[in-house]
């Protein structure tokens, strides 16, 4: 695999066809086609370390989509729902919400896969909040994945970033103090909805 795999690249670097970029060869190393030693080795070592960071961050960044819009799931009386967080969703909870800032008491909405229901004020504010505290906990840790994997300059370093990993300090000292100023501000709506 690897020996066709650099007939490939090769073909790219010549403009020839069929071939593989070396996205491509990241992506074999991703499905174990291949090692990253191999990549390297297909690749040079001259342009590796910024190849190998850059299919890292592109790896990360679609995680961090995948676990956003996998969504949230909040209990009302009981009952578990689920509400999926893709772009179409969270635009929907966003004008839900706004529709309670404008005074609003309750209004009709469709969970994921759920049948339409009327949920109140509360309940609306209460999704609202998961969900943006889901999202700003996910961007922030992906921004700062993201910093730290351009701070690396080792391939091998770099291809053992996993999403969810713990991140290092400093990095994980700013998210928490990023993350704790999300959180007051959650606090400060949810109180000014309730009149404090």
């Amino acid at each position: 695999m690897k020996e066709n795999l650099r007939m490939l690249y090769m073909n790219g670097l010549n403009n020839s066809s069929p071939s593989i970029s070396a996205a491509g060869l990241l992506k074999a190393v991703n499905k174990g086609w291949i090692t990253i030693d191999d990549a390297v080795e297909i690749i040079g070592t001259d342009s590796s370390v910024e190849v190998i960071r850059s299919a890292k961050i592109s790896e990360i960044s679609s995680a961090c989509n995948a676990v956003i819009v996998s969504g949230i799931d909040i209990e009302f009386n009981d009952e578990e729902v689920h509400f999926n967080l893709s772009i179409e969703d969270q635009s929907n909870i966003a004008n839900l919400f706004r529709v309670v800032e404008l005074g609003g008491t309750e209004f009709p909405y469709q969970a994921d896969g759920g049948v339409c229901r009327i949920y109140s004020a509360s309940e609306i504010a209460r999704i609202y909040i998961a969900a943006q505290t889901l999202i700003t906990s996910q961007t922030t840790y992906h921004n700062a994945l993201k910093a730290y994997v351009m701070s690396l300059d080792d391939v091998d370093a770099i291809a053992s970033v996993q999403y969810g990993m713990e991140l290092p300090e400093p990095y994980s000292s700013e998210v928490a103090d990023k993350l704790n100023v999300a959180q007051t501000q959650m606090n400060a709506i949810v109180a000014r909805l309730n009149g404090n």
